[in-house]
């Protein structure tokens, strides 16, 4: 019985390392740590940013709805803007206010990872985006266009790190 609770654990282990130190062209969300905070939810400031008075009810209800889940104590609200077009902010769960986060290169121009192509983690300062184009070449291929921000606490800033182009193969073949 102890062999197969050990096992059990090993194998967790190998788990949780293989989801969670998962990594795209060598960028990993652990190489960019963030403390959670536990602090008691701020009331949202819609005024601190132009977004929060044109998309009050988007930014509210994700707000209210949804736990930290970037950078240690931010939660990130996003929203449709038209065909494979995403955008979005961050809100301070310390203090209320609203940041821009970089959107710009999250275009969908083709399906490919279930349109799941803005990507962060609680625990990090990483953030990245992906456009998906339809290869030029070739029509079964799917052209990735990565962009990798770092989040700086004290500018309260993404700063872009990295860049990778990488083509795939398109998930309807």
């Amino acid at each position: 019985m102890k062999l197969s609770k050990i096992i059990l654990a090993i194998a967790c282990v190998f788990f949780y390392t293989s989801i969670f130190s998962q990594s795209v062209g060598g960028v990993k969300f652990e190489n960019y740590p963030a403390k959670i905070s536990n602090s008691k939810k701020a009331n949202l400031n819609l005024y601190s940013h132009k977004l929060g008075r044109k998309f009050r009810t988007a930014i509210t209800e994700g707000y209210n709805n949804t736990n930290v889940d970037f950078g240690g104590h931010y939660v990130v609200i996003l929203w449709g803007c038209g065909t494979g077009c995403s955008n979005g902010v961050m809100v301070d769960r310390n203090t209320g206010l609203i940041y821009s986060i970089p959107t710009e290169h999250s275009y969908r121009g083709v399906y490919y990872d279930n349109n799941e192509n803005i990507r962060y983690e609680k625990n990090s300062y990483l953030f990245y985006t992906y456009e998906t184009l339809m290869n030029e070449k070739d029509e079964k291929k799917i052209d990735l266009h990565y962009y990798f921000y770092k989040f700086d606490e004290k500018t309260k800033k993404f700063n872009l790190i990295s860049r990778l182009n990488k083509t795939v193969e398109s998930e309807d073949n």
